[in-house]
């Protein structure tokens, strides 16, 4: 395959996470082993973000788009898959750090040697029985890939895929409180399925190639109590934010991506699981 068949666009939501969102685009881009472009949306953050993502927007490390009156994940997700420009559309949370060399030339291998229209980090299987710890709602999950990384061939699913990203509720008298509930991109893993497309789950092996900290993203406004409570709970994941952040700093991380030939990176991993 080409470059052009190769060619990828990441695509990350940014709302008061700047240091996990630094962390992330720094590890990404130092860690790759693959070039590709970056887009990071903003969705009217107040805790300095958008001053950070301009800065690496005017070094050319990322385009900026920014809805300074709030858009949902989901939204961003399914509008970044229709005008990607690229062969892959990659999706990351803000809160992932990349820790090993070659991550992302990895996933592109797994694609390129599976023929899987969606490769992800990490699949999450159903969930029998779930209660929702606010509403109480009991539900059946459906399985999904990891919304926090995952990454689609624009050229297979375009046209066969209509599904979107959002939430989304079935009734099955046969689930658990009578509905299965489809959190963010089961319902497109559902679609993709229908449409007897292939998909890839990163082997296990390779999964100590990111971390996803989880619960730092969509803090919301800083002044608001519900964010700094949610704040207070992740205080130790934001040590470790922090502390890493210092070190990617120091040591230059993201002043170049890395590419699939300079010694030392990951060789390509094969999928773990593959169906159709």
């Amino acid at each position: 395959m080409d470059a052009n068949e190769r060619s990828v666009t990441a695509y990350v939501a940014n709302l008061n996470t700047a240091r996990a969102t630094e962390l992330c685009i720094r590890s990404m881009r130092h860690f790759a082993g693959h070039p590709f472009e970056l887009v990071v949306g903003d969705c009217g953050s107040t805790d300095g973000s958008l001053k950070l993502l301009e800065r690496f927007a005017d070094k050319g490390w990322l385009r900026l788009e920014v809805a300074p009156n709030g858009r949902r994940h989901p939204e961003w997700l399914s509008s970044w898959l229709a005008e990607c420009p690229s062969r892959y559309a990659l999706f990351s949370d803000s809160d992932v750090e990349y820790r090993s060399p070659g991550w992302l030339a990895d996933m592109v291998a797994t694609a390129t040697a599976t023929g899987a229209a969606l490769v992800c980090g990490r699949m999450q299987q159903e969930t029998e029985c779930f209660v929702h710890p606010v509403t109480k709602a009991e539900r059946r999950l459906a399985a999904r890939p990891t919304a926090w990384l995952l990454m689609l061939d624009t050229a297979q699913v375009r046209g066969r895929v209509d599904g979107n990203f959002d939430y989304h509720e079935v009734e099955n008298f046969d689930a658990f409180g009578g509905k299965v509930a489809y959190d963010t991109a089961a319902w497109y893993f559902h679609q993709l399925r229908e449409a007897g497309l292939p998909w890839a789950e990163m082997p296990r092996s390779w999964q100590h190639s990111y971390r996803h900290f989880g619960g730092l993203t969509w803090l919301g406004p800083l002044r608001s109590g519900p964010a700094w409570r949610t704040r207070a709970k992740q205080m130790a994941k934001l040590v470790i934010v922090q502390a890493h952040l210092r070190r990617a700093q120091r040591e230059g991380w993201g002043n170049t991506v890395a590419t699939a030939s300079e010694p030392g990176l990951a060789r390509p991993a094969a999928a773990e699981q593959t169906t159709g």
